[in-house]
Parts: structure tokens; C-alpha cells; sequence
């Protein structure tokens, strides 16, 4: 019978996580909610962070420097995971950039802030959204399989789509409506809950 017949030799050389489960149910439930989650943090943050930084009394001029940070970050990120991490389970790629995410809240939470910090805190940011970038196209593959990959990322990308839309408007209500310091809280929750999600997540030979 003709097929793609897979022999013991070619499944042994599989990594682990490199096995397909459907795409229903929790697994599917929680890649598409850890997503959707994760896109308020980098909408919200872009329409809102160097201006939250400049009330914390960081100069203008400072602040776009800062900010100019965030994008060399990203490719920083991108290249040290395509030298180092590229046979990594692509699972823990998500989990290791938003625990980087978090620690860079937890920084700004737990030191006193400084254009230092805010340096800091930019460049984590933009490290963990350079990661989380590769994560959206490599975690549904890894998990589901490449059949109707594409439906599949439409399906996910739907709910990132509307948080994405409505995260710039609901973080400058909780900051005018609280403080800016409460609205970095919100998005350091999101953050956390969508790291959960991400550690709740069993690949088929971790079942």
C-alpha cells in the first residue's frame, strides 16, 4: 500500500513532542485562550508604555531611546532561538518567553524605577515578544500536525485578533480610571495567566 508509512527508525527519530494531537478539546481551548491572552500585552504596551514611562518621570527624549530598544530586542531574541533553541519543544519556547515577560514586571514591581529599569524592563519585553512571535506560527504545528494548518491558525488567530483591537482602549480606561501603576498590573496578570495556560499544555508523548 502506497503512503508515508512511518518505520520504527523514522519514529525514533522524532523528538518527543513532535507528535500530533487533535485539535479539539483542552489543548486546542487552551493554545487558542493563551494566545488570545497574550495578544492585550504587546497592543496594550505599544499604544501605552512610553507614555506611562514619561508620568514615572523618565525624560522624553530618554524614553524613545528606550523604546528604540524594543525592536533589536526582538531580532536578538530570534537569532539566540535559531542558534541555540531551534530543536527545542516549541512549547517551551512560549513558556521560557513569558516567564521572561513576567520577571520583566516583577522587575519594574519590585526595584525602584529608573531609566535603567525601563531599559531593562524594554529589552525582556522585546526579547519575550520576538519569541512569542515564532511561538504563534510553531506551537499549533507542533501540537496539531500540519494537516489544515492553515484553518487551524485562522481559528487561533480570530481571538487574537478582537484582544488585540480592544487592549489599547481597556488599558487607558484601567489607567485613567486607576493608575498607571494599575494598569502594568493588569498586563503583568495577563501575562501570568497566559503563562499558565502555556504550562497546563501536555504534548501527546507528555500525556
Amino acid at each position: 500500500m502506497r503512503g508515508t508509512t512511518s518505520t520504527p527508525t523514522s519514529e525514533a527519530s522524532r523528538p518527543p513532542w513532535a507528535w500530533p494531537i487533535p485539535a479539539t478539546g483542552w489543548p486546542f481551548l487552551l493554545v487558542a485562550i493563551a494566545f488570545a491572552i497574550y495578544a492585550f500585552i504587546p497592543s496594550a504596551l505599544a499604544a501605552h508604555m512610553l507614555a506611562i514611562f514619561t508620568r514615572f518621570g523618565i525624560a522624553p527624549a530618554t524614553v524613545v531611546l528606550i523604546g528604540a530598544l524594543f525592536g533589536p530586542a526582538q531580532v536578538l531574541a530570534r537569532i539566540c532561538e535559531l542558534t541555540f533553541a531551534r530543536n527545542l519543544n516549541p512549547l517551551w519556547t512560549a513558556r521560557f518567553s513569558l516567564g521572561l515577560l513576567v520577571a520583566a514586571f516583577a522587575l519594574i514591581a519590585l526595584t525602584p524605577f529608573s531609566a535603567l529599569v525601563a531599559a531593562a524592563f524594554a529589552v525582556m519585553y522585546g526579547m519575550a515578544n520576538g519569541l512569542m512571535t515564532i511561538a504563534r506560527g510553531t506551537v499549533p504545528l507542533s501540537l496539531f500536525g500540519a494537516g489544515g494548518y492553515g484553518l487551524l491558525v485562522g481559528r487561533i488567530g480570530g481571538p487574537f485578533l478582537v484582544v488585540q483591537a480592544v487592549a489599547p482602549v481597556v488599558l487607558a480606561y484601567v489607567v485613567e480610571r486607576a493608575s498607571d501603576d494599575a494598569g502594568l498590573m493588569v498586563v503583568a496578570a495577563f501575562a501570568v495567566v497566559a503563562l499558565a495556560c502555556f504550562a497546563a499544555i501536555r504534548p501527546a508523548k507528555e500525556i
